[in-house]
């Protein structure tokens, strides 16, 4: 297996950066990056950069680099100290795709990588391909917004097809397809990232599905309203889209949230649900994250 070295370069004063940039590349680097620092104060989950007098670079080269490269750095500042490493070269992709084997994600229906025959005991097949997107259906928060949905789909077996779904944030479209193989007529899936949205159309074709569009528009513009929501976003973001969810959740309309962690379900509790004109009607717990089935009232519209 073929390697390449890494350097990290400490203590890089911010003026500097872009002269040691150029040098780098002088020198024949593959590539520069800043490792950089940030902050997640609050629930908005969005982090803030940290910006300091010195900076963090890692400088990628095929070979190890000679002694000129080193003593550049020295004469632009003695006080820039490093790090030297061997890493193996590997596909990532490939790699991680080795490790991926279908499994039971709820009920009859099986997540089946695309790349891999359907198991005979897979009943109900969702093919994946879930290239760089979220939603793999692995993750504590998928699993529980899919036992919402399967729950839901049970206990209204003879009304799905009248059912219009929201899937906000859709990712690689693992739970509006699992809607629509459990019955579901009408469904829409949100994605604002384009590769995600790439990812959520392709796996719609492989499935064969005709009952889902996926839209890249924001949740604030979309104007339809829904019998079923479902929002697998981390919390912070949830209550940022407390308002425009309530909004498009019909009437006695279920309202499914994960994503929420364990250590801030209280914050998220008094911020989302006791401000919202809905009730619980079934709380789940996985690993250290949190998902509420709510069911909206009808004062709220």
């Amino acid at each position: 297996m073929s390697t390449y070295f890494r350097i990290r370069l400490l203590q890089v004063p911010s003026q500097l950066e872009d002269e040691i940039t150029t040098h780098c590349f002088s020198c024949k680097a593959l590539g520069v990056s800043e490792a950089l620092n940030y902050t997640q104060p609050d629930l908005t989950y969005d982090p803030t950069i940290l910006h300091g007098r010195n900076h963090v670079l890692d400088v990628f080269f095929q070979e190890r680099p000679g002694c000129e490269f080193f003593d550049r750095i020295i004469e632009m500042d003695e006080r820039i100290q490093w790090d030297i490493n061997e890493e193996n070269e590997q596909d990532w992709l490939s790699e991680w795709k080795k490790g991926f084997k279908p499994f039971q994600l709820v009920g009859p229906y099986w997540i089946v990588p695309s790349w891999i025959e359907v198991p005979q005991e897979a009943e109900i097949p969702i093919s994946i391909d879930p290239g760089m997107a979220f939603g793999t259906g692995t993750h504590a928060t998928t699993q529980m917004a899919a036992f919402f949905v399967h729950k839901f789909c049970e206990k209204n077996k003879n009304d799905l097809s009248k059912i219009d779904f929201l899937d906000v944030g859709t990712g690689t479209a693992v739970l509006a397809i699992l809607a629509e193989k459990a019955g579901i007529g009408n469904i829409v899936g949100l994605e604002i990232d384009p590769e995600a949205r790439r990812v959520a159309r392709e796996n719609i074709v492989i499935n064969k599905s005709k009952n889902i569009i996926i839209e890249d528009i924001l949740l604030e513009e979309l104007k339809s309203s829904f019998d079923m929501v479902v929002a697998n976003i981390i919390d912070g973001v949830l209550i940022h889209l407390r308002k425009d969810l309530l909004r498009v959740l019909k009437p006695h309309g279920d309202l499914f949230l994960t994503g929420i962690l364990k250590e801030r379900e209280e914050d998220f509790f008094q911020e989302f649900i006791e401000k919202s004109p809905v009730q619980v009607h079934r709380r789940l717990e996985k690993d250290e994250w949190v998902g509420y089935w709510l069911k909206s009232k009808p004062e709220s519209h």
